[in-house]
């Protein structure tokens, strides 16, 4: 229990980190929260897998990739938009099993749009409204969710969108970790089990974006 508590901890202090120096330093603070998730996965998993063999250990070369496409907005020649578009898409085509051939595609192109569109709409949840979408999605892990580390993967990404709260508010490119995490950890229990209540799982974290009271979701109303 302690070890997964550093885990969530080491992914808190370096987003918080990191955040707190993108007051200054803007550029800083779009690493916060794929930083943090990075740190917390790795550290999990033991390093990045070269062949991923399970669902899980797609999810630290997914939070890489998530990350170096955050830093490449620091740029500023690709559009934010076009970012946010194609790391969605990457992260629904990685968590279909990547396939790389038309008739694996045509099989897996559900999936990869349903991820997708997840994260699409993740990419909404910024501030506090993410921290409460992964602490619905790491409560619904932790109580109902299969056997295996989804939850502490869920912990992790709850100590990291919680340590970015310290700094700005993260733009298009800053929030694409944290969307392409919750994408694929809301897809896990699904891909896993597959029973109802996983499909239930995976939607609860969209609650966040209901219009929840400014205070429950640390966002200053606007004047």
């Amino acid at each position: 229990m302690m070890a997964q508590a550093l885990q969530a901890l080491l992914a808190l202090v370096l987003a918080a980190g990191l955040a707190l120096a993108g007051r200054r330093w803007p550029r800083l603070g779009v690493l916060a929260v794929g930083a943090g998730v990075l740190a917390g996965w790795l550290w999990l998993f033991g390093g990045l897998s070269a062949s991923p063999r399970q669902l899980p250990e797609r999810l630290p070369p997914l939070a890489l990739a998530m990350l170096l496409v955050a830093a490449l907005s620091l740029r500023r020649w690709v559009p934010e938009w076009l970012l946010g578009g194609l790391g969605a898409l990457g992260t629904g085509w990685w968590m279909g099993g990547a396939p790389r051939n038309l008739a694996d595609l045509a099989q897996a192109a559900p999936l990869i749009v349903a991820v997708a569109l997840y994260a699409v709409l993740a990419l909404r949840l910024r501030g506090g409204r993410a921290m409460l979408a992964a602490a619905l999605l790491w409560a619904g892990l932790a109580l109902a969710g299969p056997p295996g580390p989804a939850a502490l993967l869920a912990l992790v990404l709850l100590g990291a969108s919680l340590g970015a709260l310290a700094g700005p508010r993260p733009g298009l490119a800053g929030a694409l970790p944290f969307a392409a995490a919750l994408a694929a950890l809301a897809a896990l229990p699904v891909l896993a089990r597959g029973a109802a209540l996983d499909w239930g799982l995976a939607l609860l974290p969209l609650a966040a974006l209901l219009p929840w009271p400014h205070r429950l979701t640390l966002r200053r109303p606007r004047r």
